[in-house]
Formats: structure tokens, sequence, C-alpha cells
């Protein structure tokens, strides 16, 4: 009987020790996606504030030349000078994010798409075609299974199975995902974030790079 109370004793203590590391291991993790979250953040203040600077710098010369020309040229090759300049800086800032925060863009791009879908266009019983580049399998299937246990997918009739293949002699230099359903094709891509954004800030980057003239292109 003895036996049986140091057998049970024991038991408790295994399971309570096992409990306690469980607990130190999540709060380590939760500790460590914070500090992840906040460097994130910061890097990304650090690279908006050194586009800037760069660019400031760049267009001095550039404005004047611009100035100098008739009123035609002047406005052509400001939108011209302009539109390199935001391209080049988005391209430079995507080439210096890590693996992470690319597949989040293309998340949140490829989650916009598919929630224009939810009211059945892509039906339950479909296996739609996912084709990626810059992308594997794996990394898309996990997007693809993240988007859909997101809330706006809740009790909406959607797909639940689907075939990845990955794109060949592809020419795209960031993640891109295409999804091809029976009555419809989804494309998403970094890509095609970055442009909309620079498409929607326009505006205001190219009157930082260029002066408020450039707002009348």
């Amino acid at each position: 009987m003895e036996e049986l109370r140091s057998t049970e004793t024991l038991d408790k203590e295994i399971l309570e020790d096992a409990r306690k590391k469980a607990s130190r291991i999540l709060k380590t993790a939760d500790e460590s996606a914070a500090a992840q979250v906040k460097n994130w953040e910061e890097k990304t203040r650090t690279a908006v504030a050194e586009i800037r600077k760069t660019f400031e710098a760049r267009t001095v010369q550039t404005r004047d030349e611009i100035l100098a020309r008739g009123p035609l040229d002047k406005r052509r090759l400001r939108s011209q000078t302009s539109d390199y300049f935001l391209k080049q800086a988005m391209d430079n800032f995507l080439k210096s994010l890590d693996r992470a925060a690319l597949t989040g863009i293309l998340e949140r791009e490829l989650e916009g798409r598919l929630l224009s879908c939810v009211n059945g266009e892509i039906l339950p019983d479909e296996k739609p075609e996912i084709i990626c580049s810059n992308l594997d399998e794996a990394e898309a299937g996990a997007v693809i299974r993240r988007i859909l246990a997101g809330p706006g997918f809740k009790g909406k009739p959607f797909f639940t199975k689907w075939q990845i293949t990955s794109a060949k002699n592809t020419a795209v230099g960031f993640p891109a995902v295409i999804i091809n359903a029976k009555n419809l094709r989804i494309t998403a891509s970094v890509e095609n974030a970055a442009s909309a954004l620079l498409e929607d800030k326009r505006a205001e980057l190219a009157s930082v790079l260029l002066g408020e003239g450039a707002l009348n292109d």
C-alpha cells in the first residue's frame, strides 16, 4: 500500500515538473515573438527613414536639371525620375526583408483576394491548383491554411483541399501564388502588393523626393 502511495506521489511530481517546464517554454516563446515584432517594426522605420534620406540627397541635382527644361520636358522627366526612384527604393526595401516578412506580405495580399470569394465562387468540393513561385510547397500550404483558418472564412463555403505545384522558369523575383479554380483565377504576389502601395502613396512619396511640383504630373 505504501509503495502505491509512493508511486502516486512520484507521478504527481513528474506531472508538476512537466507543467512547470511547459509554462516556461510558452513564456519564452511569447517573449521571443514579442521581441521579433518589435525588432521588425524598428527595422521598418529605419529602412523608410534611410530611403527618404538617400533619395532626398540624390534628387537635389536632378530637381535643378528638371527645372531648367521646358514645361513639357520638365513634367515628363520629373514623372519618369519620380517613378524610377520610387520603384528602385521599393525594390531595395523588399530585398532587405527576411523570409517571414515577405511571406507575411504575400499572405495579406492573398487573403484580401480570397475574402472577395467567400460567397461560394470556390466551392468546398473543389480542389484548386495552387502554383507558387519563389515559395516552396510547404510555405505555400502553410500560408493557405493560416488564411482559411481566419475569422473571415468561418462558416463560409470554401475549398478544404488543394494541389500545390511549383512554377518553372519564372522571372518573378519575390514570392507569388496563383490559384486556378473551375470558374476563376486568383493571383497574388509581393510585387503586386508593392506596386499597389506605390500607387496609393505615390503623391506623398513623390512630393518628398521631387518637391510639391511633382504632384501635378
